[in-house]
C-alpha cells in the first residue's frame, strides 16, 4: 500500500471518528458540544435571515396589515393611556365592516373606570329640564367615553381575536400560581384539545394576568402573544400552544387562534407529531390543510421576511375613521392592531434586527402560515449523514497531499468554506 493511500485511509478514519463524536457530544441538551453546536447555528440561521431580509422593500407585503399606534396617532388623539376603550369599539366596527379575514389586537386590555361615565349618564337621566346644548355635549361624552363599546363592538364581530397573558407565577410581587381559571372568564371555544403526552410537551404557564373577563368572554378568539427568546435574547421561534398548569388546557398563540378561523381549524385540529416534528393542521372535513416544521416544544420558526416595516402599516388613526380610509380597503386582509413606539415597551430583539416591532414578527408567522412557506430543519438522520460525507471527504482530501501543510490547509480552506456556507 502506497504512502497516499494509507494517508488517504488514515483521513478517512480520522473523519469519521471525528463527526461521530461530535454527533454523540452533541446528543445531551445543556451540554458544552450541544451549545457551542447550537449557538453556531443560531448565528447561521441569523445570518441567512439577515441576508434575505435585505432584499425586501418596505410596505412590500400588504396582505397582512399593521394598525400601528404610531406617533401621528398619540399626537391626534391624545396620550395613549388616556384613550378610552370606546376608540378601540369604533375602530372594531369601521375594520369589520370592510370584512377582513381577522382583526387581532397585540395589546393587552384591562377594564378602565366608570365613574365619570356613570356619573354623567346618571345626572342626564335624571335631569329635570331639557337644555339641548347640554344635552348635545352630555351626548357626545358618553359617546366617546363609553368604557363598555370595546366589549359590545367585541361581542358584535366574528373575526376580533384578542391577547391572553399567560405568564409565571411571582411570588415577590404577590403572583401565585392559579389552580383555575380567574374571575368569571369562561374560556369558551378558545382552547384546543390535544392528548396529555402533547400537552406535557408544550411551553406551559402558571398564571392568566388579565383582568378584563367581559372582554374574554365577549371574543371571538383568544390567544397568547408569548415571544420567548433564545438564551442569547434573539426571538428565532414563536410557540403554536401554551399549557395553563393550572387546568391543564391548551390555548393557542394569538396567530393560530386567527389561523383557526381563517382556515375553518376546530378545536381537535392539532395533530402534533413530535417524532417528525410536524404540526398538522385539519379542518372540519378531515383533510390536513397545513402541514408546519416545529421544534420538540411545538414552536414554529419565525419565518422572517424582510427588515422592520416589510409588511404595511397603517396609522391608527386612519383606521379609526371611515372617512380617512375607506373599510373596503380592509377586504380579505388580516390586521394586527399593536405599536411599533419605543415608549409602548413592544419592541423585540430578531435574528433580522435588534429593534423589532412585536406586532410584525406576528405578520411574519401568520403569513407563514398562510402562504405555507415554513422556515424547516433538516432530520438529525439527514444532518448526521452530512457530517459524515464531509468529514470523511475533507479527511481524505487532507491526506492526498505529500506534505502536511498542504493537507492543513485543506483543512482550514474547508472550514472556511463552510463558514461562508
Amino acid at each position: 500500500m502506497s504512502d497516499r493511500l494509507q494517508r488517504v485511509l488514515a483521513g478517512f478514519v480520522s473523519g469519521f471518528t471525528i463527526a461521530l463524536v461530535i454527533h454523540l457530544c452533541t446528543r445531551t441538551d445543556g451540554g458544552f458540544f450541544s451549545d457551542l453546536i447550537q449557538g453556531y447555528e443560531n448565528k447561521s440561521y441569523d445570518s441567512r435571515m439577515k441576508s434575505r431580509a435585505s432584499l425586501s422593500e418596505e410596505g412590500s407585503i400588504d396582505d397582512v396589515v399593521i394598525i400601528d399606534i404610531d406617533l401621528s396617532s398619540i399626537e391626534a388623539m391624545g396620550n395613549y393611556y388616556d384613550w378610552p376603550h370606546s376608540y378601540h369599539g369604533q375602530l372594531i366596527d369601521v375594520v369589520s365592516s370592510g370584512n377582513p379575514e381577522a382583526l387581532i389586537f397585540d395589546i393587552i386590555f384591562d377594564p378602565k373606570v366608570t365613574d365619570s361615565y356613570d356619573l354623567v349618564t346618571a345626572l342626564r337621566q335624571n335631569q329635570k329640564t331639557v337644555k339641548p346644548d347640554l344635552d348635545q355635549y352630555t351626548e357626545q361624552f358618553l359617546v366617546a367615553q363609553d368604557p363598555y363599546r370595546l366589549v359590545e363592538s367585541t361581542s358584535k364581530s366574528n373575526i376580533v381575536h384578542h391577547t391572553l397573558v399567560l405568564e409565571n407565577a411571582d411570588t415577590t410581587n404577590f403572583l401565585y400560581p392559579m389552580d383555575k381559571l380567574p374571575g368569571e372568564y369562561t374560556a369558551t371555544n378558545h382552547t384546543i384539545k390535544v392528548p396529555k403526552s402533547v400537552y406535557l410537551k408544550l411551553p406551559s404557564a402558571e398564571r392568566i394576568g388579565n383582568l378584563h373577563f367581559d372582554l374574554l368572554n365577549a371574543s371571538q378568539g383568544i390567544g397568547t402573544p408569548n415571544f420567548p427568546s433564545d438564551g442569547d435574547g434573539i426571538i428565532r421561534r414563536s410557540p403554536t400552544a401554551i399549557r395553563f398548569e393550572g387546568t391543564n388546557e391548551v390555548f393557542p398563540s394569538i396567530t393560530m387562534s386567527a389561523v383557526m378561523d381563517i382556515l375553518g381549524i376546530p378545536e381537535d385540529g392539532f395533530k402534533y407529531d413530535f417524532e417528525n416534528l410536524t404540526l398538522e393542521l385539519i379542518d372540519t372535513s378531515g383533510v390536513v390543510v397545513r402541514s408546519i416544521p416545529i421544534d420538540e416544544k411545538g414552536r414554529i420558526y419565525v419565518n422572517y421576511y424582510g427588515l422592520f416595516k416589510t409588511f404595511t402599516y397603517i396609522p391608527y388613526l386612519y383606521c379609526f375613521d371611515s372617512e380617512m380610509l375607506d373599510p373596503t380597503y380592509w377586504e380579505d386582509k388580516v390586521a394586527i392592531v399593536g405599536s411599533s413606539l419605543a415608549g409602548l415597551g413592544d419592541l423585540k430583539s430578531t435574528s433580522v434586527q435588534k429593534t423589532f416591532a412585536g406586532p410584525e414578527i406576528h405578520a411574519n408567522v401568520i403569513h407563514s402560515i398562510l402562504q405555507n412557506k415554513f422556515v424547516e430543519p433538516i432530520s438529525e438522520s439527514k444532518h448526521f449523514i452530512f457530517l459524515i460525507l464531509v468529514s470523511i471527504f475533507v479527511g481524505m482530501m487532507s491526506g492526498v497531499p505529500n506534505k502536511p501543510f498542504w493537507g492543513f490547509l485543506i483543512v482550514l480552506f474547508s472550514g472556511l468554506s463552510w463558514v461562508l456556507f
